[in-house]
């Protein structure tokens, strides 16, 4: 090849390489010219309305407002029938329409009977087709511990943990089912600063952090020194409880108190000057304040000797217990249904509710706790326990304790391990 060929070819090449570049990178005023399009607006595809069912409000009514009418309403009721009854839905229950945008025809309703539950009815051509949509929960084991600080209560620090994985709600739940535990045996209101606990939790966790149930497993409060422990065990031959390390039920004969969230007004005293009497006399029990309508629970497993109007006792029942012992729950508004002379009753079972019959000047239950007819004082009594594992059912529960109070031990010594990696985190702000 001549070099002028060359040097004409070269020439060519040169000036596609330098059209090529023009093109791939526009000059900087070329930019400001170019165009933009718009901000585009699609319009939803369909339109949600959803309503709580209100006290003395009806399905068809609420679907009525919806425009849900007619034969389209009574196929719709029929899907639904095939779960539940409609007139039986009850008030808070949530319905969920959901309208094709262009037509405002109903696409599908959906009917959520409680947190776990929702019917969903999708219209099709030949009808109304219906399914149940169960929430899916996964068992979780939580482990949760620590040592109360300084000016803080053991309730504080379950639930302004900032570590817990729990979501508050759980955390005011976690910290009520131990002090259910413990309820016979430790009143978490003498829980102290440089008291400690430990807890292991499992509950059947929704998508969204809530949980369906919840049980702990194990815990252990250690308060002024000494230890109380917790472990479920259930043989599935009718044994179920909490008991301590060595087979011990947590669940006395008694509980202390008949009403929950005690507040004692007015205490056991041998002279007391009498707000309406006017008179200084003996009162024989403690005042427990509560809102009018309170559940009023047995305080042990009896049988009722007394249910009636007793003088300035008001509504007032009266149960026989074992070993000598027997209640009195005085101003009742009312008794549970079915109470009456010879009624055997279970601990816990529901007897009345909180009043201020007879000579009261405020909602209250006034609780009598006696022995061989002699009255004692409920908050500093003694209580008979309940009782405790045999030789038998101990064999099992061994082997349950070992497993789960192991479960405290590794988890704390997780815990503790994390600690300085999470301080050097804050050192380094992380």
């Amino acid at each position: 090849m001549s070099n002028h060929i060359k040097i004409a070819s070269l020439a060519v090449i040169a000036a596609c390489t330098v059209g090529a570049l023009a093109v791939t990178h526009p000059a900087p005023d070329d930019t400001a010219s170019a165009q933009s399009l718009g901000v585009l607006y699609a319009a939803p595809v369909e339109d949600v309305e959803t309503h709580l069912i209100g006290s003395g409000e009806t399905l068809n009514g609420v679907l009525a407002q919806a425009n849900v009418t007619g034969q389209e309403l009574n196929d719709l009721l029929l899907g639904l029938r095939q779960h539940l009854d409609p007139r039986r839905l009850s008030a808070g229950a949530e319905v969920t329409v959901r309208r094709w945008s262009e037509t405002n025809a109903a696409r599908s309703v959906e009917v959520r009977l409680n947190r776990d539950t929702t019917v969903r009815l999708a219209k099709q051509d030949y009808g109304w087709q219906s399914d149940v949509i169960v929430t899916p929960t996964v068992i979780d084991t939580v482990y949760a511990g620590g040592e109360i600080a300084t000016g803080r209560s053991i309730y504080e620090e379950v639930v302004f943990d900032e570590n817990s994985p729990l979501p508050p709600a759980e955390r005011v739940a976690l910290v009520s089912g131990l002090a259910t535990v413990f309820e016979y045996k430790l009143d978490m209101r003498d829980i102290q600063p440089g008291d400690s606990y430990r807890i292991a939790y499992e509950r059947e966790a929704r998508p969204d952090n809530s949980a369906r149930g919840r049980r702990i497993l194990a815990a252990e409060v250690v308060n002024k020194g000494k230890s109380y422990s917790a472990i479920w065990f259930d043989n599935g031959a009718g044994t179920r409880g909490y008991y301590d390390q060595k087979g011990r039920t947590l669940r006395a004969g008694f509980s202390r108190y008949p009403v929950d969230y005690v507040r004692i007004t007015s205490r056991f005293a041998s002279s007391r000057y009498h707000p309406i009497l006017g008179i200084y006399r003996a009162h024989m029990g403690n005042d427990l304040g509560a809102r009018a309508g309170t559940q009023v629970k047995a305080s042990a497993n009896g049988t009722v000797t007394f249910a009636g109007r007793n003088a300035g006792y008001g509504n007032m029942i009266e149960i026989r217990h074992s070993n000598g012992y027997s209640t009195r729950y005085a101003h009742l508004s009312r008794f549970a249904a079915g109470m009456k002379r010879g009624r055997h009753v279970s601990q816990k079972d529901i007897i009345g509710y909180v009043g201020m019959t007879g000579l009261a000047t405020a909602p209250h239950l006034h609780y009598e706790l006696r022995l061989n007819g002699r009255a004692i004082d409920a908050k500093t009594a003694r209580l008979p326990d309940g009782e405790s594992l045999g030789r038998k059912q101990m064999v099992g529960f061994r082997e349950v304790s070992r497993i789960r109070m192991g479960m405290l031990d590794r988890a704390e010594a997780e815990m503790v391990a994390q600690q300085p990696s999470k301080s050097a985190e804050r050192r380094n702000g992380l």
